[in-house]
Parts: structure tokens; sequence; C-alpha cells
């Protein structure tokens, strides 16, 4: 039987947005994200997923190539980090109100 290759095989590099519990539920903010990466027109396969970790409730956005990581890591204000010992890279950002209305705001314009 085949295996099937994992997320982080397929996808090495991680850009994660760490929320606050107090916060608009993750998946919505991780539909915009989503939505926000597809704007962008990504050159690669990538994977939107919302989780809930040692660190509380996440968005983590895995990206085959480099350069699609780094256009959302630019975006948001992501910072370098290192969580998990598989992805090539890893940044994170603050997932709070504020960062979510600045997402919407920022598909909005790529949508026009």
């Amino acid at each position: 039987m085949m295996q099937q290759p994992n997320l982080e095989a397929i996808s090495p590099y991680l850009v994660l947005g760490q929320a606050d519990d107090g916060g608009r539920p993750i998946v919505e903010t991780a539909r915009v994200l989503h939505d926000l990466i597809v704007a962008f027109a990504p050159q690669g396969h990538y994977s939107v997923r919302s989780i809930e970790d040692e660190c509380g409730p996440a968005v983590h956005c895995a990206f085959e190539h480099k350069a699609d990581a780094d256009r959302l890591a630019a975006t948001v204000g992501a910072i370098e980090i290192v969580r998990y010992q598989r992805y090539r890279s890893e940044r994170v950002f603050a997932l709070n109100d504020a960062a979510a209305r600045s997402l919407r705001r920022r598909l909005a314009r790529q949508r026009a």
C-alpha cells in the first residue's frame, strides 16, 4: 500500500496565525486567510487549517513554495519562530480582532 505524503512534506513553509481566546471565531478568520491566499494566486500547493495547539487556537497556512509563504508573511507581518521541527521555515503573527479586520480590508482591496 502506498503511503500518502504528509502536509509538511508537501507544504514545508508555514505561516501561522496565533489567536487569542477572546477573539472572533477562528474558522471565520481561516476562511478570510484562505480567500486572501487565493487572491494572491499562489504558484504552488497550499493548505489552510484551523487547529488547537499547545498555545491555543491557531490557523496554519502551509505552502509548497517559499515565495507564496513570503507573500503572506509580509502581508500579515509574521516573524520567524521555531515551534515545529518538520517545516523548512515558520513564521507567526498575532491573530486578534484588529488583525482579522485588517485581513478583511486587505482581501477587499485585492478583490477590487
